[in-house]
């Protein structure tokens, strides 16, 4: 079931087609597995609502894929990203990294890193 979802403020830029959409319900201003106002039989563990299959950000709508109920305004909602597609890091066998200093300014690197996974040996 699709259901359409209109914001009173502007969407956050990097939402988009294929994210998933969750809800948490809020007691006293609060959510989450761990707030211990809420009492039985409220439970305020965040739930996946549905996947975002359109992003409107002109008029402050987005259209879901309901996987469960469809959320109300006492829910704090938020998405995710869709990990096969959105991740960072680098691909492939190679990779070349230069620094700058565009500055007058004499500076030093004290430390840097870059994470990586083997692919194939």
């Amino acid at each position: 079931m699709i259901h359409t979802i209109t914001f009173p403020y502007d969407l956050n830029v990097s939402v988009q087609n294929g994210d998933i959409l969750y809800a948490a319900l809020t007691h006293s201003g609060q959510s989450g597995v761990n707030n211990p106002f809420a009492g039985p039989p409220s439970n305020t563990a965040p739930i996946a609502i549905g996947e975002i299959t359109s992003v409107n950000h002109f008029l402050r709508q987005i259209e879901v894929t309901l996987y469960n109920d469809a959320p109300t305004s006492s829910h704090y909602l938020f998405f995710s990203k869709d990990r096969r597609a959105n991740m960072s890091g680098i691909a492939g066998y190679f990779a070349e990294c230069e620094y700058r200093n565009r500055s007058k300014l004499q500076t030093e690197i004290f430390t840097t890193a870059v994470d990586y996974v083997e692919s194939s040996k």
